[in-house]
């Protein structure tokens, strides 16, 4: 299992140098493998958590937790602003009705 932790961490360090050194094509397909590889062990993080609170519930308050921390981490490393984000799209999706019922 810490193979598969292992050729994760290390897809994730290569496809960050790939993208520094603009080669999107490679550093796209190392994050996808490192991304498969990664919820492999989700299982033994789980299992390990669930061992130390005793708490199902606690656990995956945790898990969500944690999920919630790296997608934040990911909008603040891509300097993505999260409102302008959400009023883009629904501004977005609002024309794009307005012309499909206008069309009818």
């Amino acid at each position: 299992m810490f193979v598969l932790y292992g050729c994760a961490f290390l897809s994730f360090i290569l496809s960050f140098i790939f993208f520094k050194l603009n080669k999107k094509d490679l550093g796209n397909t190392l994050i996808t493998i490192a991304l498969f590889l990664n919820p492999f062990g989700y299982d033994l993080v789980v299992y390990w958590i669930n061992s130390i609170t005793k708490d199902y519930w606690m656990t995956i308050s945790i898990m969500y937790m944690l999920a919630g921390f790296f997608f934040a981490l990911f909008m603040y490393f891509y300097n993505i602003n999260p409102i302008y984000a959400f009023r883009y799209h629904s501004t977005k999706t609002r024309n794009h009705i307005k012309r499909k019922l206008k069309r009818k």
